[in-house]
């Protein structure tokens, strides 16, 4: 398990740690960090763990932000799992660790309960409305709390689910006026690639 965590940190965090710190910490040096990658996989897989034979999709997804997120970059590991329909709808539950860089860099755990509509052919749309809870508060996200909302436009091929979506992450501010801190939230424009078990 540690040459797995010690592969993933150096290949590919690494350059999240340069764009969201400006400097690279190595493996060996940097225990506290790779603790808690350990622990978030080890939550991640635990979520999959007791049906993963009846898995809907693993995702992965990133893109970048706009509006106050103009100088993010994020990257979302989601597990989706079917569920029963909601109001006659297909409906699923997903689990997403998330991570962005820029200014206002942070990590989150998503997780959000989502509506499937059948489109053309293998395309359809999905909504999902939910929670997140954040590393840290941040001049965009003023507290760790959020709602977590996401649309997507996908199309299944083969055993693979590709798509584009809308990330949006707020504590609802501008409308429940229920905080003192700033709160602009968060917004992504991603690209998905799936994959349907």
């Amino acid at each position: 398990m540690n040459k797995i965590i010690f592969v993933f940190y150096d290949i590919v965090m690494m350059n999240f740690f340069t764009k969201k710190y400006g400097f690279y910490i190595p493996y060996r040096e940097h225990e506290a960090a790779v603790m808690k990658m350990q622990m978030a996989i080890l939550f991640f897989l635990s979520l999959c763990a007791p049906s993963l034979s009846q898995a809907d999709d693993v995702v992965l997804e990133g893109g970048f932000g706009f509006y106050k997120s103009s100088d993010s970059q994020a990257v979302f590991l989601r597990y989706q799992k079917e569920s029963s329909p909601l109001f006659g709808i297909d409906s699923y539950y997903d689990a997403a660790l998330a991570s962005w860089n820029g200014n206002d860099h942070n990590d989150a755990l998503i997780i959000t309960k989502g509506i499937r509509i059948d489109l053309v052919k293998e395309t359809y749309f999905a909504f999902e409305a939910g929670g997140a809870y954040l590393e840290r508060t941040t001049h965009n996200l003023g507290t760790r709390l959020q709602f977590a909302f996401r649309f997507a436009l996908g199309m299944k091929v083969g055993a693979f689910d590709l798509g584009i979506g809308y990330n949006h992450l707020s504590n609802g501010k501008g409308i429940f006026h229920w905080t003192n801190t700033t709160n602009y939230g968060e917004n992504f424009i991603t690209c998905q690639l799936g994959y349907v078990f």
